[in-house]
């Protein structure tokens, strides 16, 4: 079971309904099956991007991408005068290879070590890809520390997003059960919502119509404290 699955199981079972059952028929559609009757899918509700035709959260570029690059940084160790620089980077998609990007941040930063500034400085690393170089005013062990990035793809209004992101994959949700329909008279969808973390939902519920299969479509924050239905 993973994270999203183990937030909406709590939320199923206090609704007090019956028995919350998860993967009643093996790894087949549905995810959960309360009280023997209700039919329940699970998505995470995020901001998306296609690649060959696929879904792809912008996380999935995002959260290697940062680890990356910190193990990167502290490569570099103590630099001599001590001093500290946060490195800030920002990018958009396609992301060029980590091998290629690897070694052009490793040449940039160690040429800004050679002649630094205490001055903001941007550094071109790639066409989609660049550094921002910040002297700290405190001093750390290391010389350069991650500050933060900029996603370039994320981002947007909130509630169009949450519309663009849910009906896409009420869709494909709903070709994915297809199949298994005929075993349950009765069919949820829950989303657990990271992109607007269970709120919006009156604006949301204007323009977002449920469609079936779904007799209910449940956004729920990822804490599980918020939730409302359409």
């Amino acid at each position: 079971m993973n994270n999203d699955e183990q937030i909406a199981e709590r939320y199923l079972k206090s609704l007090d309904i019956g028995e919350v059952v998860h993967e009643p028929d093996g790894k087949v559609p549905p995810d959960f099956l309360i009280d023997g009757r209700i039919a329940v899918e699970v998505r995470r509700l995020n901001q998306h991007y296609k690649e060959s035709g696929k879904f792809r959260g912008l996380e999935q570029d995002s959260i290697p991408l940062r680890q990356r690059l910190e193990n990167l940084l502290s490569e570099f160790g103590a630099s001599l005068p001590a001093a500290t620089w946060f490195v800030m980077f920002s990018f958009r998609r396609p992301i060029p290879e980590w091998r290629t990007l690897r070694t052009r941040i490793r040449d940039a930063l160690s040429s800004f070590l050679i002649a630094p500034t205490d001055k903001a400085w941007r550094i071109p690393i790639a066409e989609s890809f660049d550094l921002t170089i910040l002297r700290s005013t405190k001093t750390y062990d290391d010389c350069f520390l991650l500050g933060g990035y900029d996603d370039m793809d994320s981002g947007g209004w909130i509630v169009s997003e949450i519309i663009r992101n849910a009906s896409a994959f009420m869709a494909t949700k709903s070709l994915k059960v297809a199949p298994h329909l005929s075993k349950y008279s009765v069919w949820w969808l829950v989303f657990v919502d990271y992109i607007a973390l269970g709120g919006e939902g009156e604006e949301v519920r204007q323009h977002i119509t449920r469609s079936k299969p779904w007799d209910r479509v449940v956004f729920l924050s990822p804490t599980g404290e918020r939730s409302y239905e359409i």
